[in-house]
């Protein structure tokens, strides 16, 4: 979730050939020593940006030279309380986790058990996509480089499902494209990139990452779930679902220094979420870090593969890592220009004429943003506790005032740029709801009584059903019957639609759809159409 270029379909492909010359960190150029000042104020500056972030807290870490010179937390672990985020608080990273689900893969590569370009099929015999030449087709590249033409998610999302049974869905889908042949997003593809871990190394990906990176780095806190930090009734189990439990707090974790996420409440007031599994595609996003040891992260990133003295990951996986693979765009809004690759796990554009190599996440109330200028030997992570619109702009705009101060670049007005990005962005959601609004057709009442809308509905797909009830008031409430799963209260919008607002999810971008029944004249209520979340047959 939540990564930098999700989402686009690129038809050129670059360049494969690296030079390890053209990634060396020794190149470092003439910038100023962050150890000998606070790098322009920077703890000064994100305080009093913190009110305009709308953020209840977060922790930043600065690299520069193999040195961590500056890790603060910021605001507050959980509204309500007084408990301060420091650069030991723990968050999930989202996304960044795919840095590590391709790093994986590399310590594989290093230990010649794999090779990039292997096919998936070599080591996962049983995975299948819908068309038999793209199965044929697909590498461990295409999965890293979001080049496999796979679906983001292609599964019901709001199901409980483990990782291989998550993977075989993908034979139920059409790809967007060909493997190899243009970039296209997937959560999906990390996920299947952790399972070739695992048969390869007949380990857990969390034991490995563990065993391979986390510990290596001295990353002792950092964890490959959300359930190795919390209890399970305390953890949202699926996509948009909610902590068993009911919401849960940071009390709920005694003794360990986590930061709870943050969404919004249907009257736009700030409301604390639980934490969010992804364990069925570890991956691409269930990484759990903090400022201080992602610090170390990148100083692994920008040593070319070494840390303390030793070598954690070869310097050739490193640059291949980081080596521009395929057209991807970039959403760094201060880079040079709208151009931009995808490596493995990174994606890579410019920033003062410099390599600016970065990754982005968002699980729900916790957008994570980590980047590297490797010309200067310098890194920063940026982890927040708050979803928003725009959930890299804030830490976008800490990145680019702290490589700026390094490079001695002239000022600029990071913060007014995001203001103003952020506004535009709200101005259009403003209007969007507007328009949905004005849509909608007054008077209307549902086909049949409400009571005949109730019942179960099978995904199309055969995985899970969702459960539509009567609630108090004559309303409607659906649900997908495990403890945690979505779940959402219905109203009536028009005709036989309704709106369907989610006990789960950020209340923002994931706050409400609409869940639109098909009704036929005999049959009555025959299906429901839950837009992204799939399409449902009525089960008599």
């Amino acid at each position: 979730m939540g990564g930098e270029g999700g989402g686009r379909w690129v038809t050129r492909r670059v360049g494969l050939a690296i030079t390890l010359a053209g990634l060396a960190v020794g190149s470092v150029t003439a910038c100023r020593d962050a150890s000998r000042d606070d790098l322009d104020g920077l703890a000064d500056y994100i305080r009093a940006s913190m009110a305009d972030w709308d953020l209840p807290g977060l922790a930043v870490a600065v690299v520069h030279g193999d040195e961590v010179v500056f890790a603060e937390g910021f605001g507050v672990k959980e509204l309500g309380r007084d408990d301060p985020v420091d650069e030991h608080t723990l968050f999930q990273i989202g996304s960044v986790s795919k840095s590590f689900g391709a790093a994986a893969i590399g310590a594989l590569v290093d230990d010649g058990l794999v090779d990039w370009d292997d096919p998936v099929v070599e080591h996962l015999p049983w995975f299948r996509v819908k068309d038999p030449e793209a199965t044929r087709r697909m590498t461990i590249r295409d999965l890293l480089a979001h080049t496999s033409g796979m679906p983001g998610d292609a599964f019901p999302v709001l199901a409980v499902m483990g990782g291989r049974e998550v993977a075989e869905r993908a034979r139920l889908l059409d790809n967007f494209g060909v493997p190899g042949e243009g970039h296209s997003y997937s959560n999906h593809g990390y996920g299947v990139a952790g399972l070739v871990v695992e048969a390869v190394t007949e380990k857990g990906w969390g034991e490995w990452v563990r065993e391979r990176l986390f510990d290596p780095l001295e990353m002792r806190d950092s964890r490959a779930s959300p359930f190795e930090v919390w209890d399970g009734p305390f953890v949202a189990p699926t996509f948009l679902g909610t902590a068993p439990a009911g919401t849960p707090g940071i009390a709920d974790a005694p003794g360990k220094n986590v930061a709870m996420p943050h969404g919004v409440d249907r009257d736009g007031e700030r409301r604390v979420l639980s934490w969010q599994s992804y364990d069925n595609m570890q991956a691409a996003g269930s990484v759990v870090s903090s400022a201080a040891e992602m610090a170390n992260w990148l100083r692994m990133q920008l040593a070319g593969g070494r840390f303390g003295g030793r070598a954690v990951l070869g310097e050739a996986t490193v640059a291949e890592m980081h080596a521009p693979l395929v057209d991807a765009g970039t959403s760094f809004i201060f880079a040079d220009s709208a151009a931009g690759t995808y490596g493995l796990g990174w994606s890579r554009t410019t920033f003062e004429g410099r390599v600016h190599i970065s990754h982005g996440g968002g699980i729900f109330g916790f957008p994570a943003y980590a980047a590297m200028l490797p010309e200067i030997g310098a890194g920063v992570v940026v982890l927040a506790n708050g979803s928003l619109w725009t959930p890299y702009y804030p830490h976008h705009e800490i990145a680019a005032r702290v490589f700026a101060h390094l490079l001695g670049a002239e000022p600029r007005d990071w913060h007014g740029t995001v203001m103003e990005r952020t506004g535009a962005i709200l101005e259009q959601v403003e209007r969007t709801l507007a328009a949905q609004d004005s849509a909608r057709v007054d008077g209307t009442s549902p086909t049949r009584p409400i009571k005949e809308y109730v019942g179960r509905y099978a995904d199309i797909h055969g995985a899970g059903h969702a459960v539509v009830e009567e609630a108090a008031g004559g309303r409607l409430r659906l649900h997908f019957g495990e403890p945690g799963t979505f779940s959402g209260d219905m109203e009536h919008w028009n005709h036989d639609v309704f709106r369907l607002y989610f006990d789960g999810g950020d209340g923002q971008a994931y706050g409400s759809s609409f869940a639109t029944f098909t009704v036929e004249p005999v049959a009555g209520v025959t299906a429901v159409d839950l837009g992204f979340m799939g399409q449902y047959r009525r089960v008599r």
